[in-house]
C-alpha cells in the first residue's frame, strides 16, 4: 500500500491520528475538539490537513527542482563568460606578440 492510502484509511477510522500524522500537534488536539463534537467533522478537517500537507510537501519539491535548473543555468552562464574572457586574453597576448614592435 501507498503512503496516501494508508493515511486515507486513517482519514477516515481514526481521524485524530492521521492530523497528527500530517499536520502537527495543533491540529490534532483541533481534530479530538471537532471528532467529538461529531465523526464527520473531524474526517473533512482531516482531510483537508492532510491535503494540505501533501501540497506543500509537491511545493518544496518543486521549490528544489526549479533552485537546481537555476544553479544549472548559472554555471552555464560562469562558464560561457569565463570562455569569452580567456579568448580574449589569449587574443590580446597574440596580438601583442604580432604587433610588439
Amino acid at each position: 500500500m501507498d503512503e496516501y492510502e494508508i493515511i486515507f484509511i486513517l482519514c477516515i477510522i481514526l481521524p485524530p491520528i492521521a492530523t497528527a500524522i500530517s499536520g502537527g500537534f495543533s491540529s490534532f488536539l483541533i481534530n479530538i475538539i471537532l471528532t467529538y463534537c461529531g465523526w464527520l467533522p473531524g474526517v473533512v478537517h482531516t482531510f483537508m490537513v492532510t491535503k494540505n500537507a501533501r501540497v506543500e510537501e509537491e511545493k518544496e519539491q518543486l521549490m528544489a527542482t526549479i533552485k537546481k535548473i537555476e544553479n544549472t543555468d548559472t554555471v552555464k552562464q560562469k562558464s560561457i563568460f569565463n570562455s569569452l574572457l580567456a579568448g580574449l586574453i589569449v587574443g590580446g597576448i597574440i596580438l601583442l606578440i604580432l604587433f610588439r614592435e
